[in-house]
């Protein structure tokens, strides 16, 4: 088996996707204050220099709270000199064609995804920002990794400004360190280990819950992005942490995982956990709610699950005065020793300019200007000793003072990984429970993070044709596999369906535009 420092790692890997990601916990002190000293005072955008507000029409996503009452709508108006004129619903896509297509006129639009980008361009629907970036956008070209730019570039012109997103790792897999201990054993590092953890806590009921009612390893499976992608378990077998729509790089080619050596050897291992009663019974049918409801009831001994799991936490102390918790594992080693683990970061959202607007260039400095680092901090985490305070180099919250804060990303007209993932602590640790399972996951995951591959592939022809169908049809196909042998031993008749249903194509598209990189 390959493994993932060969598919995430390589030279020309890192060239394209340059991992900016650090443990927050190493990196946080260096975020929005890394490079005052360097901001060309020509064309800097800080408020003192604004004479007069400027209006912007902004459309994003629908959220349940008044735009007009919120802190940080305030904190723009005064800092950046901008005022917003807000509205939701532009994750409806009808409604945002709809807009598009008629010209209403707005000025700033966050598009919610590359494939409504991609639509929008064709149609000529939203304006090109080359220039504008050029001429105002020091800060964004100076805070936005490359490949990011790649993403919203066609035929040589930007046609967006992007939101990265933090790189910390989100997903992972967590136990019940008191069953651990109960049973005398230690925290599993491979893929065997883990499942003679999982039959331990079957077998022996280490919690008292009764037999009957344990659950040993639980996760989402009806609305997980790339379905029974268990982020820190695929990758043992050579695998993306989303196996159904994801491609990795094997020998300086790109593969997608249903063509990787070790997918089979994946759903296989899944598929024995379910036939053994070791993976939920529910698993195909589960949202996050119910894993969620799972781990609150005590009974569950593992799950695919991230740091916002607080209620669950403090559940489960409740119930075992304080003894049990959740605690992470470290990404499981592969048959090589070697681990890691996806981050969450890539894009967002996509800030277009549509053609209606006559105001490109007020809105390239209002993102421009949001970088800045006069203004970055103060708006993303307000003032410190006020709202937010740092210890150890981490940003921690001043509660209830940082509350004000709580609706601020739905505001931000862009963002940057490398400043925003030190400063996202001061939100992990609202909650302590949350606090100490975002440490808990960052202390063990941070330093085997890698970028996902297919945030810096480009949209071809190829992907727009085949993406969706593929994607379907791998889901289905692999939902299946875990649950039925029979299906399993059809694995080669669905990699042959894949592959003539358009994924060869895609496959050999992605490989051309990859060796055109140098």
């Amino acid at each position: 088996m390959k493994h993932m420092s060969n598919i995430h790692a390589s030279r020309k890997l890192i060239a394209l996707a340059l991992c900016a990601a650090l443990a927050a916990s190493s990196c946080a002190s260096q975020g929005a204050t890394s490079s005052q000293e360097q901001q060309p005072a020509e064309q800097s955008s800080s408020a003192s220099e604004e004479k007069e507000i400027v209006q912007l029409r902004y459309l994003t996503n629908q959220d349940n709270f008044d735009p007009l009452q919120d802190y940080t709508y305030e904190l723009i108006k005064e800092k950046l000199g901008v005022e917003i004129i807000p509205e939701m619903g532009a994750d409806e896509e009808d409604k945002l064609n709809l807009i598009l297509a008629s010209g209403q006129e707005y000025d700033l639009i966050k598009v919610p995804s590359r494939q409504l980008l991609t639509k929008y361009i064709k149609n000529n629907a939203i304006q090109p920002l080359s220039d504008l970036i050029n001429q105002y956008g020091d800060n964004l070209q100076k805070y936005i990794r490359p490949e990011t730019w790649d993403m919203v570039t066609s035929n040589g012109e930007i046609y967006a400004i992007p939101e990265e997103a933090v790189a910390d790792v989100e997903w992972g897999i967590g136990v019940r360190e008191d069953w651990v201990n109960a049973l005398g054993m230690e925290l599993p590092t491979t893929p065997d280990e883990f499942y003679e953890l999982l039959k331990a806590f079957k077998e022996q009921d280490p919690g008292n819950v009764g037999a009957e009612n344990v659950i040993p390893f639980t996760a989402r499976g009806v609305d997980a992005k790339g379905a029974v992608g268990i982020n820190g378990l695929a990758q043992a077998f050579g695998l993306a942490a989303n196996p159904s729509t994801d491609f990795i790089e094997l020998d300086g080619k790109l593969v997608s995982c249903i063509e990787a050596p070790g997918m089979k050897d994946y759903l296989a291992y899944l598929n024995k956990l379910y036939a053994e009663g070791l993976l939920d019974q529910d698993f195909p049918a589960n949202k996050d709610a119910n894993v969620t409801e799972k781990l609150s009831a005590g009974a569950t001994g593992a799950a695919a699950m991230t740091p916002w799991e607080s209620a669950a936490q403090r559940s489960i102390a409740e119930m075992t005065g304080g003894e049990g918790k959740m605690v992470f594992l470290e990404p499981l080693k592969d048959a090589e020793g070697n681990q890691s683990i996806q981050n969450r970061g890539g894009v967002l959202a996509y800030t277009v300019v549509p053609k209606s607007s006559q105001k490109a260039a007020e809105v390239v400095k209002y993102c421009n200007a949001f970088l800045d680092d006069e203004n970055y901090l103060s708006i993303v985490l307000g003032e410190e000793n006020e709202t937010y305070t740092v210890k150890d180099g981490s940003y921690y919250p001043i509660l209830p003072e940082f509350d004000k804060l709580n609706k601020g990303r739905w505001f931000y007209p862009t963002n940057s990984q490398e400043l925003y993932t030190p400063l996202f602590s001061a939100r992990a640790h609202k909650e302590t429970e949350m606090g100490e399972l975002y440490d808990d996951i960052t202390a063990k995951c941070m330093s085997f993070n890698y970028n996902r591959l297919n945030n810096i592939l480009p949209i071809l022809p190829e992907a727009e044709k085949y993406e969706s169908k593929l994607s379907a049809l791998a889901e289905e196909k692999m939902m299946k596999m875990i649950l039925d042998q029979g299906e399993l031993d059809k694995f080669d008749e669905f990699v042959a369906q894949w592959k003539a249903e358009g994924g060869d194509e895609l496959t050999n598209a992605y490989n051309a535009w990859y060796a055109e990189q140098g």
